[in-house]
C-alpha cells in the first residue's frame, strides 16, 4: 500500500519489492491512494477482509494510519511500515533508510562545503514522521554552527506534500522579502523541493555558487547535478529497501525460515513501543560517484539522463 504509483522513487521501489516477492513465491495485491489517508484506510480494510497475511504500508499520515494497524491487530494481520513510521500503535516492524542519518550526512556535506554563510532549510511535509527525523539529523549537525553565528538561517519551514511547486513559491517569496540577500546553501529534505528552490533562485539570478542537497536521487536531480546546479543527493537504494521489505513480509506471511539479507538491527519508538526495525544506510551521491553509487546497481537506467 503506497500513496503514489507515479513518482519515480516509488516506481523503482515497487519494482524491486515485486521482483523479490516473486522470487520468494509471494502473491502481492497492490493499492495506491494518491495521498488520500481516508482512502488508504478503506483500502486496508478491504485487504484485511480479503484475508491478507501481511500489510506493507507507506503511510500518508503517520498518526491516522494507526487506525489501520489497530484494525490489522484485531484480525491477526502483521503490518510493516515502509519508509514512514506509524505512531501510537502496536506496529510489528519498520523498514527504512535511516532518516536521521540522511539528515546528518546532508548537513555534514553542507558544513564541509559552506562552513559559513546564509542557509535556507526546507523540511518535508509536517504530517510525515520522516520530515522530523531528517530535520533532527540536519539540526544535530548544523546547530553548533548556528549557535556560534557561522551559519545564518535566513528561512526554514515545512513544505506541504514535499512539493516542488510549494518549495519554489516559498523560496521565491523569501528572496523577495530579503531583498535578494545572497544564499550560500539550501539544505532541503527532498530532491523535488531542492529543484523548486533552485528554480526560484535561478529566476532571481541568485543561484551563483549555492550548495544544495536533497534525497531520493530522482532523474531530474541527477541531471541537475551533472549540470552543476544541485550539488548532492542521497541515494536510498531501491534494491536494498525493496528486497529487505519483501523478505521480511514473506517470512511473516509464510511463518517459514526465509533468510533475511538484512538484519533487524535496531528499534524506533513510535509513541507506543520500540518497534523492531531494519535501518539501512544512505549513500551520498555527487557528480564524481554517480556511476558507481547508482547506475551500477542496475535499477535506474543511465539512458534516462539523456531524455
Amino acid at each position: 500500500m503506497c500513496y503514489s504509483n507515479t513518482e519515480s522513487f516509488w516506481v523503482n521501489n515497487r519494482k524491486c519489492f515485486v521482483e523479490r516477492s516473486k522470487q520468494l513465491g509471494i502473491e502481492i495485491i497492490e493499492k495506491y491512494c494518491n495521498y488520500d489517508e481516508n482512502l488508504q484506510y478503506t483500502q486496508a480494510e478491504e485487504l484485511i477482509n480479503q484475508g491478507v497475511k501481511v500489510i506493507v504500508i507507506v503511510a500518508v499520515n503517520a498518526n491516522t494510519a494507526a487506525a489501520i494497524v489497530r484494525l490489522a491487530n484485531k484480525n491477526d494481520v502483521k503490518v510493516i511500515a515502509y519508509d514512514r513510521m506509524i505512531h501510537n500503535c502496536d506496529l510489528d516492524y519498520f523498514v527504512t533508510i535511516d532518516s536521521r542519518k540522511i539528515g546528518e550526512v546532508m548537513a555534514a556535506e553542507a558544513i564541509k562545503q559552506k562552513p559559513k554563510g546564509t542557509y535556507i532549510l526546507l523540511w518535508g511535509d509536517k504530517r510525515d514522521d520522516n520530515a522530523d527525523l531528517v530535520k533532527g539529523g540536519i539540526l544535530k549537525v548544523l546547530q553548533p554552527s548556528i549557535d556560534n553565528k557561522n551559519i545564518n538561517v535566513l528561512y526554514q519551514n515545512y513544505i506541504e506534500e514535499w512539493s516542488l511547486e510549494n518549495a519554489e513559491s516559498e523560496v521565491k517569496m523569501v528572496a523577495n522579502l530579503s531583498c535578494r540577500e545572497k544564499v550560500d546553501a539550501i539544505v532541503s529534505s527532498y530532491d523535488g523541493m531542492t529543484r523548486g528552490a533552485i528554480n526560484a533562485l535561478k529566476s532571481q539570478d541568485m543561484l551563483n555558487d549555492v550548495f544544495s542537497c536533497g534525497q531520493n536521487s530522482e532523474i531530474e536531480s541527477l541531471k541537475s547535478i551533472l549540470n552543476n546546479e544541485q550539488t548532492i543527493t542521497i541515494y536510498k537504494s531501491h534494491k536494498v529497501t525493496g528486497y529487505a521489505t519483501a523478505e521480511l513480509a514473506a517470512k511473516l506471511a509464510t511463518k517459514s525460515n526465509v533468510k533475511l539479507s538484512f538484519d533487524i538491527n535496531g528499534t524506533m519508538f513510535n509513541g507506543y513501543k520500540q518497534v523492531p526495525s531494519i535501518l539501512l544506510d544512505p549513500i551520498l551521491v555527487n557528480k564524481s560517484n554517480m556511476e558507481t553509487a547508482i547506475f551500477a546497481e542496475g535499477i535506474i537506467d543511465k539512458n534516462e539522463l539523456l531524455k
